[in-house]
């Protein structure tokens, strides 16, 4: 496992809300492990009429049955199958609703079977990998659903099971977020989510981002180093749950 290291400015630590309900923690040394994650609603939380446990798990379960058909889902085993993982926890972080009535619920429940289908992967014979989600939009059925699958739901700080043999899920959360809140000081041993990059000047559009505009590009470039990535393969059931995502694994962890 590759070793990164980094210094940052010392600077006075600063609370940023973001629109999507965690609170980022900005500002502050690189190694003073005090990024704090507080989860507060900012979207819709009614749920879909008539949506219970069983039926989300009988979504689930044909929605798994029709990614193990998929090109996708093929493509993704030759990808990360014949490697030697060593994977002790995954944790899911940002995958929104399964249960609210909104548009992005199935979106929501694609991302979840590709989290699955990932740990099943990388899982070794015999090795148990401890499973835990954190998101702001979780509503008590979401929870009660994820505990039958076996994932534990954190109300804050999911990154304190982050270790250099985790598995990190992080579905399209914002790198102002995902950044210095989850990947600060962290290095897992496969991560899946947005690009990482090492300069978001351009994406800095807000006075939020531009708080941790110079933190996140350090740290960017930290995480992108001694890395292999490469895009998770395109998934034709729904056009837009899983495009874009990437998947990065340690250069020298590779056969």
């Amino acid at each position: 496992m590759s070793h990164k290291t980094s210094s940052f400015k010392r600077e006075k630590r600063k609370q940023v809300q973001s629109d999507d309900g965690w609170t980022v923690v900005s500002g502050g040394r690189a190694n003073d492990g005090a990024q704090t994650s507080q989860l507060q609603s900012a979207r819709p939380t009614r749920t879909a009429t008539g949506l219970t446990e069983e039926r989300l798990q009988a979504e689930l379960q044909t929605m798994e049955q029709k990614w193990e058909k998929t090109s996708c889902a093929k493509n993704l085993v030759r990808m990360l199958g014949l490697r030697d993982w060593t994977v002790k926890e995954a944790v899911c972080i940002g995958i929104g609703s399964f249960s609210i009535d909104w548009d992005h619920r199935y979106r929501s429940l694609w991302q979840l079977v590709l989290f699955r289908a990932v740990v099943k992967i990388v899982q070794q014979e015999g090795v148990a990998i401890v499973l835990y989600a954190q998101e702001p939009a979780f509503t008590p059925l979401d929870i009660s659903f994820l505990s039958r699958l076996g994932i534990k739901v954190t109300s804050s700080e999911i990154e304190s099971h982050i270790t250099s043999r985790s598995f990190v899920y992080a579905p399209f959360v914002d790198w102002y977020i995902l950044l210095p809140m989850f990947l600060k000081g962290k290095d897992p041993e496969l991560y899946i989510g947005n690009e990482i990059l090492g300069s978001y000047g351009t994406f800095a559009n807000t006075q939020e981002k531009k708080d941790v505009l110079e933190d996140c590009n350090e740290l960017g470039k930290i995480f992108a180093n001694g890395r292999e990535r490469r895009r998770v393969p395109e998934f034709e059931e729904h056009g837009n749950a899983l495009e874009g995502l990437m998947i990065y694994w340690n250069e020298d962890e590779d056969d």
